[in-house]
This record gives C-alpha cells, structure tokens and sequence, in this order.
C-alpha cells in the first residue's frame, strides 16, 4: 500500500473509494473477507508507520504530537488512546531508552 496519503486527516473510507471508483458500501463489500473496515485498515496502517518512527533508535526523536500530525491523527491525545489500544502502550512507553 502507498502511504503518501497517510498523513491526510481526511483518508477515509468515503476518500478511497471514491479515488478507486467504487462506493463506500462497495468497498466495504471488498473489505469484508479480511474481517477490518477500510476505516481500521487505515488506522492499523498509521498506528504502523507511528510505531515504527517512535521505535527507531536513530530518529530525531520527533514529539507524539508531531508523530501524530505526520501519520493523520487528529492530535496527540487520540494517537495516545488508540496506540495503548492496539499495542498496550502508550507512545512515549514504546520509545527505546536513551543513554
């Protein structure tokens, strides 16, 4: 999947469908046999690209709110709560330790 559309608020169901030429119902339709929505495939796909940046031992240790705007979380409490959510923890808790 291309995540250049990742970062859009916007992203939504309603969005991808419209951009691939089906309807939303459709393209839930499509979704179905996987057991997630387009909706939670999205959000698995940006709790992903936000876990990987938080993990990284090398990254300029970018803030929750500036990982949340990057990956289009509406900000840093909502990337909070449905991060500890998916994974147990919060994002500040899956940061590695810096010495």
């Amino acid at each position: 999947m291309q995540t250049r559309h990742l970062a859009d608020p916007g992203l939504g169901s309603g969005r991808v469908a419209e951009a691939v030429g089906v309807s939303a119902r459709h393209l839930s339709r499509i979704f179905q046999p996987t057991g997630v929505s387009p909706s939670r495939y999205i959000l698995e796909q940006r709790l992903g690209k936000a876990r990987q940046v938080l993990a990284d031992p090398g990254s300029r240790h970018p803030t929750i709110a500036e990982v949340a705007h990057c990956w289009g979380f509406a900000g840093q409490a909502h990337v909070t709560r449905v991060f500890r959510s998916r994974f147990g923890r919060t994002p500040g808790e899956s940061r590695p330790l810096v010495l």
